[in-house]
């Protein structure tokens, strides 16, 4: 039966250009508002402006896209499709740059990529949880996603340097992890990971 380990843990980021003055947060229902049909800000929150509402997206072919539709849709997919001036790419550096410069858009991507242009955008906390290392790995911040990494205790077993290697894996993985824009996990879960481990192979 194969093992799952838990190492490492992704954020999807709800980001507006750094010009935006009016947004300081939003919800999960405001969300399914602003993609799903909403024309103006204002239709979403009266205190927002009533300015037209620019969306930018990853393309439908996209793991993010499908985990944003899951989390803010259902996993409706059509809710957002229906769109017609969604702005979509398959590149996240060009939504990234397009962002940048629309005072009334916003956009979600991996966090790694609010990172790279943090300069020129804001994440936006949800339900007022910013994303961080605690709130993606204790499930308050709603669009967090767990990185696994699999293997199997009899193939660990028969074949010892798949599980030398998985032990190194879990050694290293929190040194490097950061550096690619992904929340490491805490020492405590790290342990609970080489626990898992050791008794796999026993």
């Amino acid at each position: 039966m194969p093992i799952e380990f838990q190492v490492g843990t992704d954020a999807l980021a709800i980001t507006v250009s750094r010009a935006n003055t009016f947004i300081e947060t939003v919800t999960l229902e405001e969300l399914a508002l602003i993609y799903g049909g909403a024309e103006k800000w204002s239709d979403v929150n009266p205190e927002w402006p009533p300015e037209t509402i620019i969306r930018f997206s990853p393309d439908k072919e996209s793991g993010t896209f499908d985990f944003f539709v899951e989390k803010v849709f259902n996993k409706d997919e059509q809710v957002m499709l229906s769109n017609t001036d969604l702005q979509v790419s398959h590149d996240d550096s060009v939504l990234t740059q397009a962002l940048a410069v629309t005072p009334y858009g916003i956009a979600y991507f991996g966090y790694a990529y609010y990172l790279q242009n943090r300069d020129s955008l804001r994440v936006l906390p949800i339900e007022g949880v910013t994303p961080s290392r605690q709130s993606a790995e204790d499930g308050s911040y709603l669009l967090a996603r767990p990185l696994f990494i699999y293997s199997d205790a009899t193939v660990m077993k028969e074949n010892p340097e798949v599980g030398r290697f998985v032990q190194f894996f879990l050694n290293r993985v929190n040194q490097e992890i950061e550096a690619v824009g992904y929340f490491p996990l805490s020492n405590d879960a790290i342990q609970t990971l080489r626990t898992t481990l050791n008794n796999a192979l026993d």
